[in-house]
């Protein structure tokens, strides 16, 4: 399908574009980006989405269209442990090895936590050409009583993370608009900010100026744009499964002589069906400082970080959010 990149706007063959990424369950796709910004995107910002929230996606045992839920890495809490998770059971992360031998060459004892019988066999047997030794291996299953508290670190405000945002507000915009308006010069500073990341932040994560993006009942993937003809600003909203939010800058010099209806796309990810809104719901206007540079303490983003959090107690059996912290 040759037709005009919304990326580089050269003419160009297209290839599917997954709008919001296929990691964390997005089903939204289009013929949007030639294959060098396609594969460019995916490489340098895309993958943020998938690191980033692809825990979440993981632990609600999202079905991909393509490919697995990937393991992530946290730590038990208690003792340190570095464990992986891959949405059922936690594992190690490493095995243990502990040996002693007083002389180097006769093994005198050798502790082994291994991650299955085979690793196990294959540590012993490494230990048996390097060692002396006597007597035979020992195994046991190794026990976790009662539930397993862990922690684990997402960053909601990195750079590339920011344009990873930005490019689905943007991908978005471009199937609900017509080529003209989206090739105009009022979008070329966003498509410079997705592609080189060059220019002002145009995206920043955003709790205050985006409580209408979530019922706080469910698990939602969704996408608002608004049009401010006064400001002359195109306003992207975004949220990832309630409880991320981030506010887009698209445009602050776009002229419009016609109001335009609020664009809206809502995602249950969980049951992979789409949401139908409210169609005449229009979101509060915001100034460009409000969407760029949101006034929000750490105890607010918290707070509201915790709300989305406590939504996933609802779809996973032995889930608990106990505490989280703001960088």
């Amino acid at each position: 399908m040759v037709d005009y990149c919304f990326g580089c706007t050269q003419p160009k063959e297209l290839t599917l574009e997954h709008i919001i990424p296929q990691a964390v369950g997005g089903r939204l796709k289009a013929y949007l980006y030639c294959k060098e910004c396609n594969d460019r995107f995916g490489r340098e910002i895309d993958t943020e989405i998938s690191k980033q929230f692809g825990k979440i996606a993981t632990l609600l045992n999202i079905k991909r269209e393509r490919g697995y839920a990937q393991p992530f890495e946290v730590m038990e809490t208690s003792a340190g442990t570095e464990l992986v998770f891959n949405g059922k059971d936690f594992t190690r992360k490493r095995p243990i090895i502990k040996i002693s031998s007083k002389d180097g060459k006769k093994l005198d004892a050798a502790d082994i936590t291994a991650r299955s019988k085979q690793e196990l066999e294959e540590i012993w047997s490494s230990i048996q050409t390097c060692y002396e030794t006597s007597g035979e291996m020992q195994p046991f299953q190794e026990a976790h009583p009662g539930p397993t508290d862990v922690t684990y670190e997402i960053t909601i405000n990195n750079a590339l993370l920011r344009r990873a945002i930005a490019k689905i507000a943007y991908s978005f915009f471009c199937i609900k608009v017509q080529k003209s308006v989206i090739f105009s010069s009022a979008f070329d500073q966003v498509r410079t900010y997705i592609k080189d990341g060059k220019g002002p932040n145009l995206s920043h994560a955003n709790f205050v100026n985006t409580q209408f993006m979530t019922d706080n009942v469910r698990l939602l993937h969704k996408i608002h744009i608004a049009l401010s003809r006064d400001e002359k600003m195109v306003v992207g909203y975004v949220s990832i499964f309630s409880i991320y939010r981030f506010t887009v800058l698209l445009s602050e010099r776009f002229s419009s002589q016609l109001e335009w209806a609020d664009l809206d796309y809502t995602f249950d990810p969980v049951h992979l069906q789409e949401v139908q809104g409210n169609e005449r719901f229009r979101a509060p206007n915001i100034s460009k400082q409000e969407v760029l540079q949101p006034t929000q303490s750490k105890e607010f983003m918290l707070a509201e970080l915790s709300k989305g959090y406590k939504l996933i107690e609802h779809y996973v059996d032995n889930y608990q959010f106990i505490r989280g912290e703001v960088n």
